[in-house]
């Protein structure tokens, strides 16, 4: 049975912070990401605000969470990144090949690989001190091999990229590298130090038979799941004709905060494979610690998503506070106050959704955890003024799968 819509809208966090910590399917640990949301939330909305055939948003996708719920839920599910490494774990989960077409792919490219063939000379030597060479040969081979346009091989990068480094456990290495200190790559000369500091080996592990174990834990569909797409797009641009014409029910997004680090910079192992420098991907990216700028950034973002929602539809930017000197910035109500509300939007409320400490980004920089931030706030919109639907509280019991998708 449904709450009324009398359900306190500050309450919503309630929901979602409910679930089972490791809720979720298997495919959203494909591969981490920096400010990824966590899948509950993304579930609540898709849930709560559409309907089965209805599509999904995000414009800026990152590690695909918000496609791959709405396509768990039998929607379309699409996102966009001006980030190339985004791009392809988004279309990793929106078209998701068979187990079957997936190891067929990759014992051909096993069959086709010879050692001698490979040549790891010219790689760099940031790269060279993370594999052994038997690893890196295997890695060079699948990096030539693999394109991103083909659905199949768009999952294959996206399942390596989660496994490029890791740390160790007990059972043995979970990546392919050296045990790194982190889920994502500090820069080389730290990692040069920290291999030094430790007397780490570069692991002899073969990079096939990791992978097909992989593939072992990710529940993928019996059949080929088409049930959305991603594609590489700048969201202070114009949307894609098609995409308009789609008119997508809802809009769940978390747009770069405000002051934080780059994207391209701590992923520039995984920007390797992907044939792309840090560089090149940060200079892509909106990252800036001045306000009006980041106000700039928004206006141009949400004047261009009125354009592509439901007339009948919702939009959430989630958006984190940010530490300015001794003082926290509401940088959503920053974003009500200056943007959205002189654009027409209807606003629904904004949301405080407090981040438990153990989940915080903040704990990756010990004593400078003040540059991250402690509190996500929601800006729930609408482009006219419409009721909210009832809430009627999901059951995180049930477990999402392909199989129930297609039903």
């Amino acid at each position: 049975m449904g709450v009324s819509t009398s359900y306190p809208i500050q309450d919503l966090p309630l929901q979602w912070r409910s679930a089972p910590r490791r809720w979720g399917h298997p495919l959203h640990s494909l591969c981490s990401y920096f400010a990824m949301f966590p899948p509950q939330l993304a579930h609540f909305f898709i849930d709560w605000l559409t309907e089965p055939g209805e599509s999904v948003y995000d414009p800026f996708s990152g590690r695909g969470t918000v496609p791959l719920e709405a396509v768990l839920q039998g929607r379309r599910g699409y996102g966009s990144d001006a980030n190339p490494l985004a791009v392809v774990l988004s279309q990793a989960k929106t078209r998701v090949p068979s187990k079957r077409t997936l190891l067929k792919r990759l014992a051909d490219l096993e069959t086709g690989y010879s050692p001698r063939a490979v040549s790891i000379a010219n790689e760099p030597a940031n790269i060279s001190m993370l594999y052994s060479n038997k690893t890196l040969r295997q890695l060079v081979w699948l990096k030539e091999q693999l394109d991103r346009t083909n659905d199949t091989d768009c999952f294959w990068i996206a399942t390596i990229l989660g496994m490029l480094h890791a740390n160790h456990n007990k059972s043995g290495p979970r990546g392919f590298s050296i045990s790194m200190p982190n889920t994502f790559a500090m820069a080389p000369g730290y990692v040069a130090k920290y291999i030094a500091e430790h007397g780490l080996v570069r692991p002899e592990v073969d990079v096939f038979a990791m992978l097909r174990t992989r593939l072992d834990r990710l529940e993928l569909p019996t059949a080929k799941r088409e049930g959305g797409r991603s594609w590489v797009h700048d969201a202070t641009t114009t949307a894609p004709p098609w995409l308009v014409q789609r008119r997508p029910k809802l809009i769940v997004t978390s747009p770069p905060y405000l002051q934080v680090i780059k994207y391209g910079k701590y992923n520039w192992v995984r920007l390797w494979f992907l044939g792309e420098t840090s560089s090149d991907v940060d200079k892509r990216l909106m990252a800036s610690a001045s306000l009006t700028r980041y106000l700039e950034f928004m206006e141009s973002v949400s004047a261009n998503l009125k354009q592509v929602v439901a007339e009948d539809g919702y939009v959430c930017f989630v958006i984190g506070d940010v530490r300015r000197g001794d003082d926290d910035l509401n940088l959503a109500q920053a974003v009500w106050d200056e943007v959205l509300q002189g654009q027409g939007w209807h606003l629904h409320g904004i949301i405080a959704d407090e981040i438990p400490q153990d989940r915080k980004v903040s704990r990756i920089w010990k004593n400078n955890s003040g540059r991250a931030t402690k509190v996500d706030r929601l800006l729930l919109l609408s482009p006219t003024p419409q009721k909210l639907p009832d809430v009627v509280p999901p059951s995180w019991t049930q477990k999402l799968s392909f199989a129930k998708a297609h039903s």
